[in-house]
């Protein structure tokens, strides 16, 4: 047996048997292809919803949360405690009609043009963004502390230790049958009582130390004044911010614009009858109920596929860059005024 004839004996060829073919190959992988190519697509699709949905889902969340603060403040805007309407109030600050301690206007606009503020903003709002309405609200802050005990009118007022009180802050303290105004001097402990000085006189934050009254069974609460605004946060984004005392704080991020209208009683009857932009209202005694605009932007730019036309205060707009826009508008009623 020749070798040739051997190698015949061991291996059977089979003429059925066949391989691709480069057409073939080509074709499988160019479906190949065109699959991965609409699975990629469908994951860039969905990660675009994604991001939409998330960049307007934190949009909402933002407005929610400005109009959460805003609604609190304004609505007890003008509270006093037992304070209210009829008690007379002695007022002993040295500067009494100072702007951060103007209890007797509980509420305070400014409307926003190309041209400034009207009426002119106070020094104590910083770097504001123009063409943005701001607006002051004032009142006391909690439910105030239990007075223990008053000796005289000039005297320190005994209160429980941890009311939070502390030298400097503008305080009023009330019986429900007189109220006065001071700011506190100093504070001193002795076992659970804290004692609330109120100097008065030369030097002094109070032009007297008399209050008019004693107040033992009163209570005494801080004076709170905050004033909201738009400015630029540090990443150069517009967002809420306000003034409390002397502290400054951002609230909400991406908030671009804020218009405001009061609603004014101009009849009696404790309802708004119509609605005036700050620089208008006849009567702030009269403003039972306050409406607001908020334009607001989603923090990220590049979210929408092409700039988003919107309208905002009665103006259509197209921005220049990408990003997500809505418009929110709430009516708030002051519940120290509308019934």
């Amino acid at each position: 047996m020749t070798v040739m004839e051997s190698m015949r004996g061991n291996h059977t060829f089979s003429r059925n048997q066949q391989g691709l073919t480069l057409v073939e190959m080509m074709i499988a992988m160019t479906i190949g292809l065109v699959l991965l190519g609409g699975i990629i697509t469908v994951l860039s699709s969905s990660q675009n919803t994604y991001r939409v949905n998330e960049a307007m889902a934190r949009l909402q969340e933002n407005a929610r949360y400005a109009f959460q603060l805003l609604s609190r403040d304004i609505r007890m805007a003008g509270y006093r405690g037992c304070a209210g309407d009829g008690v007379a109030v002695t007022n002993v600050l040295e500067d009494a009609t100072g702007f951060l301690w103007r209890l007797d206007q509980p509420l305070e606009g400014f409307e926003a043009s190309a041209n400034g503020w009207a009426p002119a903003l106070p020094s104590e709002v910083t770097s504001p963004l123009g063409s943005r309405d701001v607006i002051v609200v004032r009142g006391v802050e909690g439910i105030g502390t239990n007075v223990l005990s008053h000796p005289s009118d000039s005297a320190g007022l005994n209160i429980p230790s941890g009311s939070g009180l502390q030298a400097d802050d503008a305080v009023l303290v009330s019986n429900c049958q007189g109220a006065a105004i001071f700011q506190v001097t100093g504070i001193s402990t002795s076992g659970s009582q804290d004692t609330i000085e109120h100097d008065g006189g030369a030097g002094q934050p109070n032009s007297t130390a008399a209050l008019g009254q004693t107040f033992t069974g009163g209570e005494i609460a801080r004076i709170g004044t905050r004033i909201y605004y738009i400015r630029l946060n540090p990443r150069g984004i517009p967002a809420l911010y306000w003034r409390s005392g002397g502290n400054i704080e951002e609230l909400a991020e991406g908030i671009e614009n804020m218009q405001i209208q009061y609603g004014e009683d101009t009849d009696g009857d404790r309802a708004a009858d119509i609605y005036r932009m700050a620089d208008q209202v006849a009567d702030w005694e009269a403003v039972v109920s306050v409406r607001i605009d908020l334009l607001v932007q989603s923090v990220e730019d590049g979210i929408a596929s092409q700039p988003q036309a919107y309208t905002f205060n009665g103006a259509a707009e197209v921005p220049a860059d990408r990003r997500l826009r809505q418009v929110f508008s709430t009516v708030i009623s002051l519940r120290n005024r509308a019934s």
